[in-house]
């Protein structure tokens, strides 16, 4: 370990919510403190946006990566002490500092969106649960221990603990950590956090993830559905809307849920269908959103209800309430989620939503004529799907922004095309090689 922080890493991220970074030499400093007072990183340095994934055109590529000092940490457990810091992607300018929001940064688009919908004290504070897969280097599960088992059944208990440290280290908050059900499935549950922040800490979180796992000699994939038959991977969001001191979704009067959370709630449910292509962006996504393997495929509510897509758990006071979008998955840009969840929770509010009748039963167990009965529709069986339902949704589109809308559409229409035209896969060989 070197004795200094002598680089940063100025990160920022791509249209599909991959971490980029730019690494900048600094002034050696023994710590952050020293580091913070030194103006020179803050200049940010260039960035080349044609080579970026959804971040600019060949004609318009000249960006600029401005930090964010508010989010500098130190990176844990590299062997040169290097700093880190998220960016803002700004065009450049002929003269002085461009601070506009480039309309093709998805980190920006959050922060313009808070901006827009919680004025004043208002945030919205999420809470994640990010699943992954532990895989060899061949890609198989890197053991078959169940739900909540530990050493010695868990061989990769080590490697979680050593995360959560790290993570702990630069100031996000784990609260469970433990085995999921699927086989070389786990978990770290992120606590509540300001959704800006969330959607930093999960582009960190990954990263750290795939980094430390590979000091154990361990793969990691946060694929929805790696393994066939297997329980999927996802990212529940747990979500509360503050306005200073005060949880908008708690009653203070009656306990349980106030009338703002349920709009919050009708708002999630009539833009389910838009949310998904974002939520769940990847033809492997589909996969996992099948009936009977813990996956909300039914656009409905309930309270405590794990068949329903959105969960409310057990309030216990209304400081604690909160509402749980269970679709997701980590593949997603949490940047752009982010920015549906909130502008499809504030539009119910605006248009004071009435959301349907909550589900206490096994959905899933229900007859389709049952469904239809209560009004209760699936989600897009697939991206395609998805993103006819996203293009068809002005509140969602006008969210993450034209610019953003425009290019995801563009590489997600590729990526299916790609899959469903071009790639032949294992079982088509299976079923028809003989017919």
């Amino acid at each position: 370990m070197s004795e200094k922080i002598e680089n940063i890493e100025l990160r920022f991220t791509d249209l599909l919510g991959r971490m980029k970074a730019m690494i900048v030499p600094c002034n050696p400093v023994d710590n952050l403190k020293a580091l913070a007072a030194d103006p020179a990183w803050k200049n940010g340095t260039s960035c080349d946006g044609s080579s970026v994934t959804g971040l600019a055109s060949v004609e318009a590529s000249d960006l600029r990566l401005d930090p964010d000092p508010s989010t500098l940490i130190e990176i844990p457990f590299l062997g040169r002490r290097t700093a880190a810091v998220m960016c803002f992607v700004r065009e450049k300018a002929s003269a002085g500092v461009n601070k506009e929001y480039f309309p093709l940064d998805s980190r920006g688009r959050l922060h313009s969106i808070v901006e827009e919908h919680l004025p004043g004290k208002m945030q919205l504070k999420v809470k994640v649960e990010p699943e992954f897969h532990f895989i060899t280097p061949e890609g198989q599960p890197f053991d078959d221990a169940g739900y909540a088992d530990t050493h010695p059944l868990n061989p990769g208990m080590d490697a979680l603990l050593t995360l959560s440290a790290a993570i702990r280290k630069i100031g996000i908050k784990p609260r469970v950590i433990h085995h999921e059900v699927g086989e070389a499935q786990q978990e770290i549950e992120l606590d509540f956090e300001d959704a800006r922040k969330m959607a930093d800490y999960i582009l960190i979180f990954k990263n750290l993830t795939r980094s430390i796992a590979q000091d154990y000699g361990i793969d990691v994939t946060f694929m929805p559905k790696p393994f066939p038959g297997e329980i999927g991977s996802g990212l529940h969001c747990h979500l509360q809307l503050w306005d200073g001191e005060r949880n908008l979704f708690g009653d203070t009067e009656n306990g349980g849920l106030s009338e703002t959370a349920r709009q919050f709630v009708a708002g999630l449910l009539e833009h389910a269908p838009a949310i998904t292509a974002i939520a769940n962006p990847s033809v492997n996504s589909y996969k996992r959103l099948v009936p009977h393997h813990e996956a909300p495929v039914y656009i409905t509510w309930g309270e405590m209800n794990r068949t329903v897509l959105v969960r409310i758990p057990m309030v216990t006071s209304s400081e604690k309430a909160a509402v749980e979008f269970r679709s997701g998955d980590a593949m997603a840009n949490p940047y752009l989620l982010f920015c549906a969840i909130i502008a499809a929770g504030k539009d119910g509010i605006n248009r004071k939503l009435v959301p349907p009748e909550p589900r206490s039963e096994d959905v899933f167990k229900m007859t389709d004529e049952e469904r239809n009965k209560h009004g209760i529709k699936m989600l897009p069986a697939s991206l395609r799907d998805a993103l006819d339902c996203l293009e068809a949704d002005p509140v969602i589109l006008d969210a993450i922004g034209p610019g953003i809308a425009k290019n995801y559409i563009k590489l997600k229409r590729n990526e299916w095309i790609e899959y469903s035209n071009h790639i032949v896969t294992n079982w088509e060989w299976d079923m028809y090689k003989d017919l």
